[in-house]
């Protein structure tokens, strides 16, 4: 009874400390799931709109369970193969031409989350940002 009384402690303290770490690393995948579906859904629309691939992103995210989607932060922004923002060939407000195939757009979305432990560990940070990018071809 007392080496059980003495290890008992430590073992729960273990399996609560894998439980968290479990999540830390299910909350990482939604995270990077969100990015790659914010890219995706903006890459293949005819129309794309930042918020459209926002919702994408907090769509897929709230699919993980213990996530509240709405609280991540998405960034979505436009490249072409030069670097120049927006593409050149997707300007806001302007004139819409398909790309060529030596410029090509890109879409990239950034997914920022914070994740908290569920137990407030000593000498341990208790919260973590988890921070995505993922850049696709848009494709028209």
């Amino acid at each position: 009874m007392v080496e059980i009384a003495l290890i008992l402690p430590l073992f729960v303290g273990l399996l609560l400390g894998g439980a968290d770490l479990a999540r830390a690393f299910a909350i990482q995948l939604a995270i990077q799931n969100g990015a790659r579906a914010g890219a995706e859904s903006y890459a293949i629309d005819q129309t794309p709109t930042a918020a459209e691939a926002a919702a994408a992103s907090i769509a897929e995210i709230s699919r993980t369970p213990g996530v509240k989607g709405a609280l991540a932060n998405v960034i979505v922004w436009e490249t072409d193969s030069f670097g120049a923002t927006p593409c050149a060939n997707h300007p806001v407000g302007g004139t819409w031409t398909p790309p060529s195939v030596a410029n090509p757009c890109y879409v990239s979305v950034e997914v920022q989350y914070t994740f908290t432990t569920t137990i407030a560990w000593p000498l341990i940070p208790n919260t973590a940002t988890f921070d995505r990018v993922t850049t696709f071809r848009m494709f028209y």
